[in-house]
């Protein structure tokens, strides 16, 4: 596990005295070339992992490292010190777990330990189009390391086009917490992911949007809400409010309401329902009498279970009504007839 490459700057063993805190482990952590910047504990195994910074050749005394270019020359790694009572020993150290604190302008990094499970956060990137990474490492006991199991990343690009990507890992990937590389990983083509799904889209423009709802493989719909859900479906609305009219709370308009609905039945399909109600709650308050968002925000009641019952009942009867207003009894579902004779 690299132990062979520790640093000296890097404390090999620790006797702590006291509560387990990151101002307490500090005291017993710092040196001049390494410092304590997050704490978390982990029972599985049990010890703490250590996020740090690290002078890349002098020290932090030195007044380069005060400069506006010391933070180029300052590693942001991870260690992880196994516990043995109040003993706390090196296991390993990753000089290289996130970027270096000014690299690819890093602006949040974040570590937690969670059972056996260690998740790695990095916010990266101008600040009107920045990017979100996220590595979660699973611990194999026979090995006793903590390997790749999912991935995620998201964003925007400078046209304002956001993308999201998941993939998850089998156990025969080779990357591993102890020494993968945070700034090469994702362009690493060696790293094969067993299952992924990707979406991109603009606020706004609802057609792309469907379009790439449409282009993800059946047989990885089920991953659909790590990458669109009820949170960036609201992301979605809240940022393609009318142009021509900025004012008006409601971006559903007579030239998107189609695909906006469409939207809606996709995410209704697909049992993404919380995602799905945004785009029908708002498609209804713009245009109150369109008959299918009626039949499709019924049918997200519907799935939800008895509890909604009385929801979709409302919202088939509505349906019912609009459809005989436009002598379009003959094309109402069976269904929805059935359901509403049984309420």
């Amino acid at each position: 596990m690299g132990l062979s490459l520790l640093s000296v700057a890097q404390p090999r063993h620790i006797r702590l005295i006291g509560t387990v805190s990151a101002d307490n482990f500090a005291k017993y952590f710092n040196t001049d070339t390494v410092q304590l910047r997050q704490l978390n504990t982990s029972k599985t195994p049990a010890g703490v992992f250590v996020a740090y910074e690290k002078a890349d050749t002098l020290n932090f005394k030195h007044e380069f490292y005060k400069s506006f270019d010391g933070p180029g020359y300052t590693k942001v790694g991870l260690a992880f010190y196994a516990r043995k009572g109040n003993d706390y020993q090196l296991s390993f150290r990753n000089d290289n777990a996130f970027f270096c604190a000014s690299c690819n302008n890093m602006s949040y990094y974040n570590v937690t330990a969670s059972r056996d499970t260690v998740s790695i956060s990095i916010s990266w990137g101008p600040n009107a189009f920045g990017q979100n990474e996220g590595y979660y490492f699973v611990y194999r006991p026979a090995i006793k390391r903590w390997q790749l199991a999912e991935r995620d990343n998201s964003g925007s690009d400078d046209e304002g086009t956001s993308s999201s990507e998941y993939m998850s890992y089998s156990k025969n990937v080779k990357v591993f917490l102890d020494d993968y590389n945070a700034e090469s990983l994702s362009y690493d083509s060696t790293v094969i992911s067993s299952q992924g799904i990707g979406i991109s889209y603009k606020p706004g423009d609802y057609a792309a949007l469907l379009r790439s709802l449409k282009e993800i493989p059946k047989n990885s719909l089920f991953l659909l809400p790590r990458v669109f859900n009820e949170h960036t479906a609201q992301y979605f609305m809240e940022n393609s409010l009318d142009e021509e009219q900025p004012d008006n709370a409601n971006p559903i308009q007579a030239k998107n309401v189609r695909a906006a609905n469409d939207i809606a039945y996709f995410l209704e399909q697909a049992n993404q329902l919380d995602a799905a109600q945004v785009f029908l709650d708002k498609v209804i308050e713009r245009f109150p009498e369109r008959e299918v968002a009626y039949l499709n925000r019924g049918d997200v009641f519907f799935k939800r279970g008895q509890s909604s019952y009385n929801k979709a009942e409302k919202d088939y009867q509505t349906y019912v009504a609009l459809m005989d207003k436009r002598g379009l009894q003959a094309k109402i579902p069976r269904r929805v007839f059935k359901f509403l004779s049984t309420q």
